[in-house]
């Protein structure tokens, strides 16, 4: 009897807040069930190395979270060899970069899943010219490319960082939910059950353009002077997106909540999800929105589109535009009855397109391509 093929999954973050690092903890949990001999390289704390050791999953720390080092590559050829991988599996551009230049063997079995790309937002000019410049030098040096939706594909080739003949699309997985889960949000925000309460998730940052979502926000009270946004993240802005609630006179119907790793009864309890980002992969949180029934009004970004169908499942608007944001959110309040039948739309997307177990088996395909070339 053959011996199960060996994959090492090397990340270079360890919180599975992060969705790279969540497909990655989801990759710990099916492969196994598979026939996969499953391995991780990580840097060292996080929870994804705790999460393999309770699964009984080989982990091997090395410091790949920082900048590109000599020390840290050499870390990272030494448990190369010594685990003798069949495929080494790396998630993100940063684990791809450590991974096609410490593994020796990297043409024939470096696999580089790219979760989302924004390389081209990467800092100053020259950083994302030394950027792309790594990239292309190490496109030969990988033996296929996955991407997490169409439209990552496009760009990836468009910029030059993957071979379309050597990529597979994989989209993003979500376990669906079997019931409703009593939600709570309500009762934490001290809203009745007739109030409108739309619901956001995403890092306080940039991408994800929460300053359009405020000034929608404004035309929103207009025509719903009752509703409520609740605001769930945490970053850099956040102090910055405060004082422009404030200053707008929108404190008392904007909420911001801190992370939880439980959102379900939050997206039980809302009426709309919504998201303002400026460039996305296939965001996970658009995908938990749809599976728990709630109509998505989206930006029509990078993967948004191939899980959010205009018109049928939530209502898509070009990003930077709050006037076009407040229409599609008034939109759906003010036709709970057509919110409601593109809510069970979402579910049933999710269902049949975004499952876990599609995402683990299209992924263990790309592993047979891999060691079969």
């Amino acid at each position: 009897m053959s011996a199960p093929m060996h994959i090492l999954l090397v990340a270079a973050a360890t919180s599975t807040s992060g969705g790279g690092e969540r497909h990655v903890a989801d990759l710990l949990r099916l492969l196994p069930a598979r026939g996969f001999r499953v391995s991780l390289v990580c840097p060292p704390g996080g929870d994804l190395p705790v999460l393999a050791r309770e699964l009984g999953i080989a982990v091997r720390e090395v410091p790949i979270a920082g900048g590109l080092r000599p020390g840290a590559v050499l870390a990272l050829r030494r448990a190369i060899r010594e685990l003798s991988p069949d495929v080494v599996h790396a998630h993100g551009s940063r684990a791809a970069l450590f991974a096609r230049m410490a593994d020796p063997h990297a043409a024939e079995r470096c696999l580089y899943t790219l979760h989302g790309i924004h390389i081209d937002k990467a800092g100053s000019s020259l950083r994302r010219a030394v950027f792309l410049t790594l990239e292309r030098m190490l496109r030969p040096r990988t033996a296929r490319f996955v991407t997490v939706c169409e439209a990552d594909l496009g760009k990836g080739e468009r910029l030059g960082l993957i071979d379309p003949a050597r990529t597979s699309v994989v989209f993003n997985g979500i376990a669906t939910p079997a019931f409703a889960p009593r939600g709570d949000l309500r009762s934490e925000l001290g809203i009745g059950e007739g109030a409108p309460l739309v619901l956001s998730v995403g890092r306080f940052h940039e991408q994800k353009d929460q300053q359009t979502l405020l000034r929608a926000w404004a035309r929103v009270l207009d025509r719903h002077a009752d509703a409520v946004l609740a605001l769930v993240g945490s970053g850099p802005l956040e102090a910055e997106l405060r004082e422009q609630a404030a200053a707008h006179g929108l404190s008392g119907s904007v909420r911001f909540l801190s992370p939880r790793p439980d959102l379900a009864p939050a997206y039980t309890d809302a009426n709309v999800f919504v998201l303002t980002s400026l460039w996305e992969g296939l965001p996970y949180v658009v995908l938990e929105a749809m599976s728990h029934g709630l109509p998505v009004a989206a930006t029509a970004v990078d993967g948004i589109p191939e899980a959010v169908t205009d018109g049928e499942s939530g209502i898509l608007f070009p990003p930077s535009d709050p006037a076009a944001a407040a229409s599609a959110i008034v939109e759906l309040l003010d036709d709970p009855a057509r919110a409601a039948a593109m809510g069970e739309v979402g579910r049933t997307r999710v269902a049949d397109l975004f499952s876990l177990q599609a995402m683990a088996d299209a992924t263990a395909a790309v592993y047979r391509q891999v060691t079969h070339r």
